[in-house]
């Protein structure tokens, strides 16, 4: 008998990305030099905003069977063009990241196991059935915990708007989904 022990959930969904309005000013980040808009300005428009905690939250309650909140803390843009790549890393201080695809052939993200690194130090070897890469496609979205580490891969033709959100457990149903 095989158990799968301590799964962890990621979160697809489709949106409406006319529905996503996001000034952003571009600039080099990350040790990748990546086009992105994550240490510069931007400005999601309030009705975004809440389009987008919707969105989050609907997806959400597949898990959590009670009331919670969902407060996004940030939001950038990345714009792969010139074999960009985003090396590993996790996103800290927030509960639940995302990534939604705005322009996208072909997925370059990979999510890794978050044992990754307890497994090779048990079994002394790298296994790539610990990676994940999700086939998403223009206008959806994938919902994460936070604590996953992932990466994209050199490309050329991806867009993402990128960010995180608290999340909040609460007792009063006029408060949350």
């Amino acid at each position: 008998m095989k158990l799968d022990l301590f799964p962890v959930s990621v979160f697809i969904g489709n949106l409406d990305l006319k529905k996503i309005k996001l000034t952003s000013e571009m600039g080099e980040a990350f040790l990748s030099h990546t086009p992105s808009s994550f240490f510069t300005k931007n400005i999601l428009d309030p009705e975004s905003g809440k389009y987008l905690i919707r969105v989050i939250a609907d997806l959400l309650k597949e898990k959590f069977q009670t009331f919670f909140t969902v407060r996004l803390t940030t939001v950038w843009r990345n714009s792969y063009k010139d074999n960009d790549f985003q090396e590993p890393h996790v996103h800290t201080n927030s509960h639940f990241s995302f990534i939604i695809y705005e322009e996208v052939n072909k997925v370059h993200t990979i999510f890794y196991n978050p044992a990754k690194y307890l497994i090779e130090a048990t079994l002394g070897r790298n296994l790539t059935q610990f990676l994940f890469t999700p086939e998403m496609k223009k206008g959806q979205i994938i919902v994460f915990p936070s604590y996953v580490e992932h990466m994209v891969n050199r490309n050329s033709d991806q867009a993402t708007i990128s960010g995180n959100v608290h999340f909040e457990f609460t007792r009063d149903p006029s408060l949350g989904k």
